[in-house]
């Protein structure tokens, strides 16, 4: 098995993205965000990955103020709670002042267990502190006034591409299909914090501390233990999160960049060079797995979860993939 880098060990500070996965996601039956967030929770403690901060929107929890057990079970686990917005919406979909007032809406929430942790964090819904320089810097300067920081993302893999695919196979029964994508899971997890590594090093001209993101799902909870092993086994050190924010690369900011990518990616972008990005046959695979008719991946994204959260927000639904 290579190494992650050829450079030496790869630090990587580990984070998770909605606990609470977005309104219109569908759950398989049996499981719950409080089963899923605790076995994520159990899994990083067992791999010598404690104290990790998840990212945590909070409109689930105006729908169903139970689902706020969801959150506690994380901080009673030891892991800490960071700021994801209320809505989960883009920046580029509201006005600064109402994302920064959409921020304060979640802090009502679940300000008392973000306090609990030892540094206030923030993430930009999808890592998008996308719209205009003027307007991200607004919210910005909302941040440093309210003792946040930006937490971004270097390191991802779209595994959101698995969420409906991995339904799929557990509503119809499909077990190949189930052990076939969490194969491609696993790999892609690999291979993508490689690709990340490559072009950082082409960027930066060294590997950088990363941070790397996984969403809270049901197959993040069978499957997170088998990529810790994997990068365990490919070299990779976990670090707290904090120890990642002091490389200048995770707390600078590359330009602003309206499409669906990390902040890694966006300097990519922004230096000419290619992003890394999931290999489209993989990508391919996975969305065509156990089909169901009527829940295709991009069907259930865009008409079940960002098309109403655009409509919620009275916002003008704007988006691309790619």
């Amino acid at each position: 098995m290579s190494d992650i880098s050829p450079a030496g060990p790869v630090k990587v500070a580990v984070t998770v993205d909605d606990l609470l996965l977005w309104d219109g996601v569908p759950l398989p039956a049996g499981s719950s965000p409080v089963d899923i967030t605790r076995s994520v929770a159990r899994t990083l403690t067992e791999h010598g990955v404690p104290s990790t901060y998840a990212f945590a929107h909070t409109y689930p929890v105006e729908r169903d103020p139970a689902l706020i057990a969801a959150f506690e079970a994380w901080v009673e686990a030891g892991h800490h709670l960071g700021n994801h917005t209320h809505h989960h919406a883009p920046l580029r979909w509201m006005p600064a002042e109402d994302f920064c007032a959409d921020i304060a809406r979640a802090e009502r929430r679940i300000g008392r267990l973000i306090e609990s942790a030892p540094q206030r964090y923030f993430r930009y819904p999808m890592d998008m502190s996308s719209g205009s320089e003027s307007k991200r810097g607004q919210v910005e300067e909302y941040l440093r006034d309210h003792g946040y920081r930006n937490a971004p993302i270097t390191a991802w893999f779209s595994d959101f591409a698995w969420i409906v695919p991995y339904y799929r196979a557990l509503t119809n029964g499909d077990a190949a299909a189930r052990k076939r994508l969490r194969a491609t899971y696993v790999s892609a997890a690999v291979d993508m914090l490689a690709a990340h590594a490559v072009s950082a090093r082409g960027l930066f001209g060294a590997d950088v501390p990363y941070i790397w993101m996984i969403h809270g799902s049901p197959i993040a909870a069978d499957a997170l233990g088998n990529i810790l092993d994997a990068f365990i086994d490919r070299n990779v050190e976990f670090i707290p999160l904090d120890e990642a924010m002091r490389h200048s690369a995770n707390f600078g900011m590359p330009p602003c960049d309206q499409r669906f990518r990390n902040h890694l990616q966006r300097y990519a972008l922004a230096a000419g060079q290619p992003a890394p990005e999931l290999a489209p046959e993989v990508l391919g695979e996975v969305m065509a797995a156990s089909p169901m008719p009527g829940v295709d991946t991009i069907g259930v994204l865009e008409e079940s979860v960002l098309k109403p959260l655009a409509r919620r927000l009275g916002a003008e639904y704007q988006w691309e993939w790619a």
